[in-house]
């Protein structure tokens, strides 16, 4: 599939046109904001979850980092932090050709679902109580270990 085609398919969809900006185009998903890239054969997808609380930087920084790994957390994509302003972000890609439109939209829309969980542990987040060890990360109120969203 081609970037062009996809725009296509996803706006018929979801009876919306969705403009190609010169191999970007957004989308918004359930109130997310969702921008889509075309980089050759891939397709990024990538949006801003939020600031990252100041009192909580290095717990949530640490609880991103384990969500990294293996994509466990992320629900197959990447989470970092914008150098120009520090907000959270999430981000993915798949290459093109492995997608048809029912598949695209489905993976948007778990991209969509990994951000509003994120974003819920960024809103709910409060000081966790300080730890007696020196360097140990005090664990996060939310989501329970081990249930992360599925790739």
């Amino acid at each position: 599939m081609r970037f062009d085609d996809l725009l296509v398919s996803l706006g018929e969809r979801l009876g919306v046109e969705i403009e190609d900006a010169g191999g970007a185009a957004a989308m918004e998903v359930d109130g997310v904001p969702v921008i889509l890239r075309d980089a050759g054969d891939i397709l990024l997808l990538h949006t801003e979850v939020g600031e990252i609380p100041s009192d909580g930087r290095e717990s949530i920084l640490a609880a991103a980092m384990e969500a990294n790994w293996l994509y466990e957390g992320t629900g197959g994509g990447t989470l970092a932090v914008n150098p120009a302003d520090g907000f959270l972000n999430l981000e993915k890609y798949t290459w093109l050709d492995r997608l048809d439109p029912e598949d695209a939209l489905s993976m948007i829309e778990r991209f969509v679902a990994t951000v509003e969980t994120w974003r819920r542990i960024l809103s709910d987040y409060h000081r966790a109580p300080s730890v007696d060890e020196p360097g140990k990360v005090p664990d996060l109120p939310y989501p329970p270990p081990g249930e992360f969203l599925p790739i």
